[in-house]
């Protein structure tokens, strides 16, 4: 057996990360913990990457030694009737992989916690006039709705209503989980255009 390890620091697109973790060939080792992150910690994700801010390193292990087996479960969010072998294990970056999974390209609400620890399910959206404000600090401009994408106050009262992606165009709202998804649509097209 050679002891000498092989770094690699290829970069890779997150949309090809985030394709990879869908179709399997990116997984998690048994001995990881469960995702944990809250709506705060995916907000404040989100709002980094938006302005292209670094999120830190991934660190993957290249699954198939056979000296080295762990046994493979797929990110939170996934659904596979029948997962492959993955090609790679995710080490380090879990909670950041599938806060992005989650919530730009599963097709679904992310699976997350309020600050009560109660389990929520959130669409994230970027506020464009907040984004464009250069005064403006852009977690503000993240914005979590219920899985319904009603804004409630604190008695639960319905205070906006986005529930169709017109509501969503007239708000200035953009779904984050379209990101990587080809979005013919003239009034997305009239609001980023006008913005």
């Amino acid at each position: 057996m050679n002891s000498a390890t092989t770094f690699d620091s290829t970069k890779e697109s997150l949309l090809d990360l985030l394709r990879s973790i869908k179709e399997g060939k990116t997984q998690l080792p048994d001995f990881q913990r469960g995702w944990v992150w809250d709506d705060e910690h995916i907000r404040s994700l989100l709002a980094s990457i938006s302005l292209s801010f670094s999120i830190g390193a991934v660190m993957m292990l290249q699954n198939g030694n056979e000296e080295v087996w762990f046994k493979p479960r797929v990110v939170e969010g996934v659904n596979l009737s029948n997962p492959p072998e993955p090609e790679r294990l995710i080490l380090d970056g879990q909670q950041r992989l599938t806060s992005l999974f989650q919530s730009l390209f599963s097709g679904k609400p992310a699976v997350t916690r309020d600050p009560r620890n109660k389990e929520i399910k959130r669409w994230y959206y970027l506020d464009i006039n907040k984004a464009l404000d250069p005064n403006a600090d852009r977690e503000d401009a993240i914005i979590g709705l219920h899985e319904d994408k009603m804004m409630r106050n604190f008695r639960g009262e319905v205070m906006h209503d986005y529930s169709t992606m017109q509501k969503e165009c007239e708000a200035e709202l953009f779904p984050l989980s379209l990101i990587f998804k080809l979005y013919k649509t003239d009034c997305m097209a009239n609001v980023l255009l006008s913005s």
